[in-house]
């Protein structure tokens, strides 16, 4: 694996293992020590959690934080409680 794949796929487990951020549907993608963010969340707050949570990630010097905030959007983990996703 190459070292952008390893950072991305690390960045993306911590994603999913945190309480706030696991069920997000983001793209991931590492070029140089930068981290690009990219997809939808539904509040400003989802959009802040998620770049700390990538921050935090070994290798990881900055996060480009190109996330939108759609106040309709629902992560996956919401939808399955909801029973939509089955």
């Amino acid at each position: 694996m190459t070292e952008a794949g390893h950072v991305e796929h690390e960045v993306r487990k911590a994603l999913d293992e945190d309480e706030t951020t696991a069920g997000l549907d983001l793209s991931v993608k590492y070029v140089n020590g930068v981290v690009f963010l990219d997809g939808a969340v539904a509040t400003a707050e989802l959009r802040a959690a998620a770049a700390g949570v990538a921050g935090k990630v070994e290798s990881v010097a900055f996060v480009r934080n190109r996330l939108q905030i759609k106040p309709d959007h629902h992560t996956t983990r919401e939808l399955f409680r909801e029973g939509e996703g089955r």
